[in-house]
């Protein structure tokens, strides 16, 4: 609720500001003379005053959404496993009748509902305040957003769940989650510039995450949710196998 919530404010902020901002002289002169390098680091590779998705993108689903989203689907990972174990609940919580691989599972399940939960508010919050305040909102490329931003976070809560079995201390489950996700996007912002480097960002999550392209198209890229979905699959099936074989007894 609190993440969820937090989403929904900033976005009316966002529809709030974006009259007024795309209506200010000489704001297309300064976005002209923007360092273009910045532009692509926010997902933007050309700005038009004009367009609502264009500054959302750059306000919201770029950086701030990685961070926003990710702190939840990090924080309850780490808390999943490595997190309870640190806390003595889950030696406990395994001394019942219940077999492992359940609880890990619906763990999970209730992690995905989250995600899910937290990007349809945001798809909401757009809808609302969107008509509110006129900013000429697309229904359709929205809805085609949500495949999308649920599949990249399942891609992080797949690797930050296998971190939340591997390490017993869950700081340093946080710090693993955390260094993997910036890697993969230092990775592809320097894709654009190096070739070589574009050769690695392709086994990066952000190489296949372009909520720009989805928003002016309005269709589904199946695609890219697929491979995003094979990112999440195999360290969550880790996970599980690692996890019925892990001593979770406290020292």
């Amino acid at each position: 609720m609190i993440y969820s919530g937090s989403l929904v404010l900033y976005v009316l902020l966002m529809a709030a500001i974006f009259p007024s901002f795309s209506k200010m002289t000489g704001i297309q002169d300064f976005v002209k003379n923007y360092p273009k390098a910045l532009m692509k680091f926010f997902g933007v590779q050309s700005f038009d005053v004009t367009s609502f998705n264009n500054f959302l993108v750059l306000e919201l689903l770029s950086v701030m959404w990685v961070i926003i989203v990710g702190a939840y689907v990090i924080s309850f990972a780490r808390g999943m496993v490595s997190g309870e174990m640190k806390s003595g609940t889950l030696e406990l919580l395994l001394a019942q009748p219940i077999e492992r691989w359940k609880v890990l599972m619906s763990e999970a399940c209730v992690l995905l509902g989250g995600i899910i939960c937290v990007v349809l508010s945001m798809v909401l919050g757009v809808f609302v305040f969107g008509s509110a305040f006129g900013v000429g909102v697309t229904y359709g490329a929205y809805l085609a957003f949500i495949p999308l931003g649920v599949a990249l976070f399942l891609s992080i809560a797949g690797y930050s769940i296998l971190f939340s079995v591997i390490f017993d201390q869950p700081g340093r489950a946080v710090m693993a989650s955390a260094a993997l996700t910036i890697c993969f996007y230092v990775v592809h912002f320097a894709g654009i510039y190096w070739r070589v480097v574009e050769k690695i960002d392709w086994f990066g999550i952000f190489h296949y995450y372009d909520p720009l392209k989805v928003l002016n198209s309005g269709n589904v890229p199946v695609k890219d949710v697929l491979i995003l979905l094979a990112f999440a699959v195999p360290f969550f099936a880790l996970s599980l196998w690692l996890f019925q074989r892990k001593d979770i007894t406290v020292s």
